[in-house]
């Protein structure tokens, strides 16, 4: 008998309380959500526009914090996914969710506020605090652009005497007016130099690249970005002797600004296993229905596919474009038909794009094919749409421009990668263990084979399981969604109306997913 192992959440309680009770204070209860997830950005030194950091300040923002939190928009974590799938997802679990409703509808309860935990000070929201290299770019006044965005890249030379492995990069950057985005790239070549060398001004102008095809991606940041850090035992290899090349992105609008970007990098000189930083689906190689063009007072969608060529293991993803994108997502169809889910931003927000890092690798045999689509508003509709009335938008790296990237961390496969775990907790832990308790988080249980049948089938396909399915969503071979259910525990599903062909079938069981293959004829 087949059986699937599933990672399942139990009741959550606070300090002995149900969700059902409205009896939740600032002192025992909400003090906990909004220092752990709140403050780190809330804060007199954060990127947030108002402080979170006492109860006077909760209650005067009260309403701001309803109308976020009840919209799924802060704290901001776009891809959703269950906890289980991505590192560092400081989202609120559904039950803290109406934990913060019911405090706020019931005028916000202060409770004994000599119990509440003491607010957490932050003298900066640097996360690499003691790098062992910082990269310094010099300061730089972005000069009159005349309607063009300027891509500017910086050299360092990194004279070393043996290779070393990035554990952990972080951007900081120095204007965030200025700064639309940066990447950092190591090259071997001495081509970087001499075009730097070519530039009368402080570093060269490098549209698109850095000039030089030797060039590899080591990391980078758009807005809302993070640190990265990468898994135990993994590093992104950078060559002794090389150079460092730093491209930073200044749209248009940043003329007169100011910047002084610097990255902090933790190194190490033992051997990790060899990341790589790749935009495996991208809108040049990679469009099944390009190119990337989106008229005005249109919607459009795009897809792109690529075939693993040989059994990888992935660590992490993350999907870049601009303004008018509006949602994207990306899966992998395996040579056995099923499907696996690997990231879904289904309201795409410019301004908090990040490298999401999964809590397993995932593992890709070689012929297995990753899909990516995304859909673009060029209507008034959007209201990030950059032009009134909207205008042709086309492919480019200006910021009023559009682009349909996914970038992949991964490696090659090694065997035994299958029981890596990067991260155990299913939920963000809290500020010294205050408030919110999640009892049995991690508790695994086997859950009973799910029958179904007759596969193949030509009018009706039955779903029989013991375990509780929450949904379930039939995509043909291109990753479109067919059709979509919610379960019960024996399902009758008509798919006579559909093509001939193969389906994956995807059930959804508490925080796992089940994918099969069926047919129909």
């Amino acid at each position: 008998m087949i059986r699937f192992i599933v990672l399942l959440v139990f009741s959550i309680f606070i300090n002995g309380k149900s969700i059902a009770q409205s009896e939740f204070t600032w002192s025992e209860d909400i003090a906990c959500l909004i220092y752990s997830h709140c403050t780190t950005c809330h804060n007199g030194n954060g990127v947030a526009p108002f402080a979170l950091e006492s109860y006077d300040d909760a209650v005067t923002f009260k309403d701001n914090i309803l109308i976020e939190v009840l919209n799924g928009t802060m704290p901001p974590w776009p891809a959703k996914f269950p906890e289980s799938h991505f590192m560092g997802d400081h989202s609120l679990s559904q039950a803290e969710i109406d934990a913060i409703e019911d405090w706020i509808r019931n005028d916000t309860p202060s409770g004994d506020l000599s119990l509440a935990p003491e607010a957490p000070t932050f003298e900066s929201n640097i996360q690499i605090t003691d790098p062992d290299l910082i990269i310094e770019i010099p300061e730089y006044t972005v000069p009159n652009l005349q309607d063009n965005d300027l891509y500017k890249c910086f050299v360092f030379p990194l004279d070393l005497d043996q290779d070393v492995f990035v554990k952990a990069i972080e951007v900081v950057p120095g204007n965030t007016k200025a700064v639309h985005h940066v990447l950092l790239y190591h090259d071997t070549s001495n081509i970087p130099i001499n075009l730097d060398n070519q530039d009368p001004e402080i570093g060269y102008t490098c549209f698109g690249g850095i000039g030089s095809n030797s060039a590899q991606l080591v990391g980078g940041w758009a807005p809302g970005g993070e640190a990265q850090f990468f898994p135990e035992g993994m590093g992104v290899k950078i060559p002794g002797n090389t150079n460092l090349v730093v491209q930073v992105h200044y749209p248009a609008y940043a003329h007169g600004e100011v910047d002084q970007t610097d990255i902090r990098l933790e190194l190490t000189t033992e051997d990790q296993r060899d990341l790589s930083v790749a935009p495996v689906l991208n809108h040049f190689i990679s469009m099944i229905d390009g190119p990337l063009i989106i008229p005005a007072n249109t919607v459009k969608t795009f897809n792109q596919v690529w075939t693993v060529p040989a059994k990888l293991t992935f660590t992490g993803v993350a999907p870049h474009a601009h303004l008018i994108c509006t949602s994207m997502e990306s899966w992998a169809i395996t040579p056995e038909g099923d499907r696996i889910d690997l990231v879904d931003i289904p309201n795409w927000d410019f301004d908090w794009q990040k490298f999401y890092a999964f809590k397993r690798p995932v593992i890709l045999e070689a012929g297995t094919k990753i899909y990516g689509r995304a859909t673009y508003d060029n209507t008034i509709n959007n209201h990030h749409n950059p032009n009134n009335p909207p205008q042709l938008v086309t492919l480019g790296e200006d910021t009023d421009e559009e682009m349909m990237v996914f970038f992949y961390t991964l490696t090659a496969y090694m065997p035994g990668d299958e029981n890596l775990v990067f991260e155990e907790s299913l939920h963000k832990e809290h500020l010294d263990g205050c408030g919110f308790e999640l009892t049995n988080n991690e508790t695994f249980t086997e859950v009973d084979e799910i029958n179904i049948f007759p596969n193949p089938t030509s009018k009706e396909l039955y779903i029989e399981s013991k375990s509780e399915i929450t949904k379930i969503q039939l995509f043909d071979v291109l990753g479109h969604q067919v059709l979509k259910y919610e379960a019960d525990d024996i399902l009758r599903i008509h798919v006579g109306n559909l093509s001939k062909g193969t389906y994956t079938i995807q059930m959804q069981v508490k925080n796992t997913v089940v994918t099969k293959m069926i047919v129909v004829e």
